[in-house]
């Protein structure tokens, strides 16, 4: 059996005791104990000794060195030496799953292994745990995949017999995948990523489906929803976050309410990449009203106005309208078209007076535009509009008094047709009317305050139907609208540039996420 000696100034000790011989590790005064060791090791700060060498060293340095990564990524200061914040971590409650796979590498934001090839996901709750019954368990299931659906447009579906994509289980210690629990506290679950899809929660704790602060202690109950929201995520294909108020990052924390725009991006980046996959476009087009869209090749001449092109990762464009299946994004005296979110078409940008060919030279700016039931399109500047046919050829200039709005309003800033109630809405700032379309006249009622949209900021700069969801722009955010609940989707507002537009991440972005003003 290994046994430790003590020297002057070090102290050295052995782990890893094999039926042979162990490994012999330097260290200096304060070091971590054998199970902090074994932590280190566990969650990939330090490297696992190699079977064959059996003189395997971990120098001070090595140690201190994954005392940072660990430190750096809990979001402590990284000093390299064991306080007693760093000692806590060691007890604290959290996912088994590996922080770091490889320690080679540098910790990035959202790092993700691979997701389902499809968006049909069915699921399975094979048990319940001693101290939470099955039908409960599956309620809280059901709520966790909820909160990650709209972010990779997945849908989720329980099965009772046969195989399931998740599966969801309670085990207590060595219950037959490899990775053996510890009793109470420490790890409370782990879960694989897809293909395997299984998620493991730890028996021997003491879990509840609605704690109090009280029952919250590092020792008592332990909140299934929120570990459960965490594990999913991992079965969704998301590794670690080191970002602390991210569902993903490895500590277990409540409560959990939404999803940080880490997660969101994670989600994206696994459930949406096929969308930044440049397409061929086919030998053979069939005529279709979305074919209607103009295609265009940037001139030559173009090539030297180039740096004019506001650049859709740093601009608050003017509008945003979605015309013939396509997202058309507009800015000074430029349109962008996307096919669908991130995929801008080729030949875009190209000024807009390229596009809609007949709008009048001294149109500098389109404030709104929209499609009409009728597939005619209209651009508003001022109190005018312009209705171009389906090959945005124009047909006719109108005023807007035409939609019985009143004198004194100056101008429209936001026109939509809703696919909730086949209205159209024109607002105008803080007050809105609403359309009917089919009858020719305004509705009773209207004007009506901005404030009825609840949990929009006003004025919107664009309102638009996108895959039969609503959605409200304004600055650099967009909101989901809920039209039943009237008010916005409680996990937004998001940031637009990297949601919809071809944009890398930044910092900047996480300044987008809250309602406060731009």
């Amino acid at each position: 059996m290994c046994t430790c000696k003590y020297l002057i100034g070090l102290l050295v000790f052995t782990i890893g005791c094999c039926y042979v011989t162990c490994r012999t590790i330097y260290v200096e005064l304060n070091t971590p104990t054998y199970e902090e060791i074994a932590f280190l090791k566990k969650y990939g700060y330090l490297p696992e000794e190699s079977g064959e060498d059996l003189d395997f060293v971990y120098t001070p340095q090595s140690i201190s060195e994954a005392l940072k990564k660990m430190q750096a990524f809990a979001g402590l200061p990284a000093t390299g030496s064991l306080d007693s914040e760093t000692k806590q971590l060691f007890k604290k409650k959290r996912c088994g799953i590996k922080d770091i796979e490889n320690t080679s590498s540098r910790i990035r934001r959202y790092v993700i292994q691979q997701g389902w090839n499809k968006k049909h996901i069915t699921y399975k709750v094979i048990n319940g745990s001693a101290t939470l019954p099955k039908d409960r368990v599956e309620k809280q299931v059901e709520a966790g995949l909820a909160i990650w659906a709209p972010h990779g447009g997945l849908q989720f579906s329980k099965v009772e017999d046969g195989p399931a994509d998740i599966r969801f289980s309670f085990g207590r210690q060595d219950h037959g995948d490899g990775f053996p629990f510890d009793g109470p506290g420490r790890v409370v679950a782990h879960a694989f990523p897809p293909p395997v899809g299984a998620l493991h929660f730890d028996d021997d704790e003491l879990w509840g489906d609605s704690p109090n602060k009280e029952e919250q202690g590092e020792n008592d109950i332990t909140d299934f929803f929120a570990v459960a929201v965490h594990e999913i995520g991992h079965a969704l294909g998301l590794c670690h976050s080191d970002v602390k108020t991210s569902v993903m990052y490895p500590y277990y924390k409540v409560p959990v309410e939404q999803l940080n725009i880490d997660d969101i991006m994670g989600m994206h980046e696994l459930y949406m990449k096929d969308e930044l996959i440049e397409e061929p476009i086919p030998p053979e087009v069939t005529e279709s009203v979305s074919a209607l869209v103009p295609k265009f090749t940037r001139a030559d001449s173009d090539l030297s106005d180039e740096n004019e092109i506001p650049d859709l990762c740093y601009t608050n464009y003017d509008t945003v309208q979605v015309i013939q299946g396509k997202i058309f994004v507009f800015e000074e005296e430029w349109v962008w078209v996307l096919s669908k979110r991130r995929h801008i078409e080729e030949g875009y940008p190209k000024r807009f007076h390229d596009v809609f060919i007949g709008l009048p030279a001294e149109v500098n700016i389109i404030k709104t535009i929209y499609e009409k039931p009728n597939g005619n399109i209209s651009i508003f500047s001022g109190r005018n509009f312009w209705e171009f046919d389906p090959s945005f050829h124009l047909l006719r200039r109108g005023n807007i008094s035409e939609y019985a709005i009143p004198r004194h309003v100056p101008e429209l800033t936001t026109v939509f047709t809703s696919n909730y109630n086949n209205k159209t809405y024109l607002i105008e700032y803080e007050r809105f009317w609403r359309y009917d379309e089919k009858a020719g006249a305004m509705d009773k009622g209207y004007p009506k305050e901005m404030s009825a949209w609840r949990q929009l900021p006003y004025p919107v700069d664009a309102a638009i139907i996108w895959e039969e969801d609503t959605y409200f722009f304004r600055g650099p955010r967009f909101w989901r609208f809920d039209n039943e609940l009237v008010q916005a989707h409680e996990y937004y507002p998001l940031p637009t540039a990297q949601i919809w537009f071809p944009c890398p991440s930044n910092d900047e972005m996480y300044k987008y996420v809250t309602n406060d003003e731009p």
